[in-house]
């Protein structure tokens, strides 16, 4: 493997682990929203434990994208400029939130509501990243050409609504997970059905509207459309996995199949548009840094990675179990 594919696979490796961990925490945080006044504290503090780590895989994969793919990261900044900033802002916001939810004398309902609004915010300006991605950016050479508000046009939109129910469904499943009583047989597993079933219905509409505006994957699916047909039906197969696994009591289950799907999807995209990392643009060859360049900064990769994993592996470890309905310092 050249590498240009390596460094391709380490991009692709950290946003799929940052869609999988920070997904069910920002679809826990969109959950709160709907959430009973009496559950909403329970399911914040299921993410307490863990949740710090989950966005270091967003720095690896912006690290990753500036270093190795140079070209594609000068391009696609200005592009995604609006929604990229916005996200980070929301990020922030719903960490002041998660701190000052629990402050003496704090209103809890109120940062509660933030969180859960920050997180919306966060999850639908990433969709709309995925949206604009999916949709190509205006390139002219090697540099944005188009307008920062092409971002929304009705295809990302579309794909914004689409990220959110994928979230929701994640983050559902993580309740079930972790919630016990009440909470878990009926708001968790109501809530991780639903979404799952929006995921679905809004995943087909996100299909067809990626056919439509997209004529290079017209071209793809004509070439492999076996292949693309499979990763559909299997993606599909998870979901419906997820909900049955609910549905038969099973804690575990639905939580990974709906990470099985989101890493279907993201495998799929990825083979619809390899080798561009500028999505039907620019190929990862001529976006990518000089070999020495991309060699250390995969030599890094090699050493970091596997201390982020042992250490997110240990804090999910540590704190396995079920969070109870009232913290310790308030029983």
């Amino acid at each position: 493997m050249d590498l240009p594919s390596l460094s391709a696979l380490v991009v692709l490796f950290s946003l799929t682990m940052y869609s999988l961990l920070d997904g069910f925490d920002l679809g826990v945080g969109v959950l709160v929203l709907f959430g009973r006044a009496g559950d909403r504290d329970c399911m914040v503090r299921s993410l307490s434990p863990t949740w710090d780590g989950n966005e270091t895989w967003l720095i690896m994969a912006g690290v990753a994208l500036l270093g190795l793919f140079p070209v594609a990261y000068g391009v696609l900044l200005p592009a995604l400029y609006l929604p990229l900033v916005t996200m980070l802002l929301a990020l922030g916001f719903r960490g002041v939130a998660f701190e000052f939810r629990v402050q003496p004398g704090a209103r809890r309902a109120w940062w509660d509501r933030a969180f859960g609004i920050g997180s919306l915010v966060a999850a639908l300006c990433q969709g709309l990243v995925a949206g604009a991605l999916i949709e190509g950016v205006s390139v002219s050479g090697h540099a944005f050409s188009g307008s920062v508000l092409d971002v929304l046009r009705p295809f990302p939109l579309l794909m914004a609504v689409t990220l959110v129910s994928g979230y929701m469904a994640l983050g559902g499943g993580w309740l079930y997970l972790k919630t016990d009583g009440l909470l878990q047989r009926h708001f968790a597993r109501k809530a991780l059905t639903c979404s799952v079933f929006a995921f679905a219905a809004l995943g087909m509409l996100a299909i067809a509207g990626a056919a439509v505006t997209q004529s290079a994957l017209q071209d793809d699916w004509r070439q492999h459309g076996l292949r693309h047909a499979a990763v559909v039906l299997l993606f599909y197969g998870a979901l419906y996995a997820a909900v049955s696994a609910a549905r038969s009591g099973s804690e575990r289950a639905p939580l990974l199949w709906c990470g099985a799907a989101f890493v279907l999807a993201l495998t799929g995209f990825a083979a619809a548009v390899w080798p561009d990392v500028v999505p039907f643009r620019i190929s990862a060859e001529l976006a990518s840094s000089p070999a020495r360049s991309q060699a250390l900064l995969l030599w890094g990769f090699a050493v970091v990675a596997p201390m982020v994993l042992v250490y997110s592996a240990l804090g999910y470890r540590v704190f396995r179990g079920k969070t109870p309905l009232v913290a310790e310092d308030e029983s």
